[in-house]
């Protein structure tokens, strides 16, 4: 049986095979450029190194970089080196870093069974995992600039309004030109039916503002080009639309979606990214609840000598599953008691907002983890420890942001003659949607 080390970079691949006794058999340099099909050129790299050269252990630090999916693909052994421990080796033995001393390296810890396993996905998962981080991707650069007119609340420029009046009024000249009604019909279009006539008014006044102003002929030609934005934001947004179907489909046949849906405040997105990394088998992928905790980067990183030791973040991890649980971890907050309990517990404690959301991700996802190993359904009072029919249970609690005192200040305000719900916002430090909503008691047209 061989052990092979991988280490890859952006141009080549250097790989070392060693055998039982640790002795380095070949050495070898796969260049992408020469090589079209790598994964074929280290398979006749092995054939004359040994006669099970098909059970060669690969052992690779990114098991995500396409030749290690396309060699555990093939049916070869990947196995994923930790860099972080890598690098400890590599310090302690004092190896020079150099391409052909981290092969050996590699292999070596592969040999001593210092890598993880890699199990792969079905077909169905990794297809989920694609679309996600391309849906993902397609919501965070769609366009960079940040149109005022139109906040993110009510979607930035990826909602069809903002989109309409762009494409009718590219510029800002051709904007103040806009008339009211105008601006009605171009919001009527796209299917705005509740407030047309106010919507059309506040866009009206914000177009009207004095601006910085370019020459004509240069601000004709700016136009010219944020037509084609335009252009490019439609079927951005149209991608994306298409590939949130997609991802709500594959999320729905995913094998734990009735358990991850149950989940208090994850929605499908949140949900299907979740899947994504974890992937349908994670019994098999991570050894134990802590195993996965790691690879999401929730779980603390310590480092002990003597009298001495420290716990870090842990930087070696996914970052799409650190940043999902992130999320996840702040959307429950507002929906599950527990989780909402065990926040305030931790800020409590003088853990920073970051800090407490981190180790709720923790809990959440070793929850998560038991309950796929066992089968058994989603239970928050379970996942936090408290009986919902004790008396201390915890209850959601929803903050005001406006007491009743204040509440009734802003109702008497805005019964005096010519005061806007703007100025009352204002005036009160809060949003207009604070004041239609806890004031007025309906929310606000749009």
């Amino acid at each position: 049986m061989l052990f092979a080390g991988c280490d890859w970079s952006d141009r080549w691949l250097d790989v070392a095979v060693l055998d039982r006794s640790g002795a380095v058999l070949g050495e070898t340099r796969i260049v992408y450029a020469d090589n079209p099909d790598p994964v074929a050129r280290y398979r006749e790299f092995l054939v004359p190194l040994g006669r099970r050269w098909r059970a060669t252990v690969t052992g690779i630090e990114d098991v995500h970089i396409l030749f290690a999916r396309s060699l555990a693909a093939a049916g070869m052994e990947v196995v994923h080196v930790d860099p972080t421990r890598a690098a400890r080796h590599r310090a302690a033995l004092g190896t020079p870093k150099t391409d052909r001393a981290d092969a050996r390296l590699i292999a070596s810890m592969t040999l001593a069974g210092q890598g993880r396993p890699l199990v792969a996905n079905s077909p169905a998962a990794e297809a989920l995992r694609v679309v996600a981080h391309a849906h993902r991707a397609a919501l965070v650069r769609i366009w960079p600039a940040a149109v005022s007119a139109w906040p993110a609340s009510v979607g930035g420029l990826r909602s069809a309004q903002a989109r309409a009046v762009l494409a009718a009024a590219p510029g800002p000249r051709a904007a103040a030109r806009l008339t009211r009604k105008h601006l009605a019909a171009l919001l009527a279009a796209v299917g705005r039916n509740r407030a047309v006539e106010d919507e059309a008014e506040r866009l009206r006044m914000i177009f009207c503002r004095p601006v910085m102003l370019l020459d004509p002929r240069v601000e004709a030609a700016e136009a010219l080009r944020i037509e084609h934005l335009v252009t490019v934001l439609d079927q951005a947004v149209r991608r994306a639309d298409k590939l949130e179907q997609e991802l709500d489909d594959r999320y729905a046949a995913h094998p734990f979606h009735w358990l991850v849906s149950r989940v208090p405040g994850i929605g499908p997105v949140l949900g299907a990214y979740l899947l994504a990394e974890v992937g349908d088998r994670p019994v098999e992928r991570f050894d134990s609840g802590r195993s996965l905790t790691a690879y999401a980067g929730v779980a603390p990183a310590t480092w002990a000598s003597g009298q001495t030791a420290r716990v870090a973040f842990r930087r070696a991890s996914s970052t799409h599953l650190r940043s999902t649980l992130h999320a996840m971890a702040f959307s429950m907050t507002g929906h599950s008691p527990g989780a909402q309990r065990y926040y305030r517990q931790r800020r409590a404690a003088g853990d920073a907002h970051a800090t407490a959301l981190r180790k709720l991700g923790r809990k959440v996802v070793l929850c998560l983890y038991y309950r796929m190993a066992s089968g058994e359904p989603y239970d928050d009072a379970v996942a936090f420890g408290y009986n919902p029919a004790a008396a201390d249970a915890p209850a959601l609690l929803r903050h005001k942001p406006l007491g009743e005192v204040d509440i009734g200040r802003a109702r008497d305000m805005l019964a005096a003659p010519g005061v806007t719900v703007t100025a009352t916002a204002r005036a009160f430090g809060v949003s207009r949607q604070t004041i239609y909503r806890h004031v007025l008691g309906r929310p606000r047209n749009r």
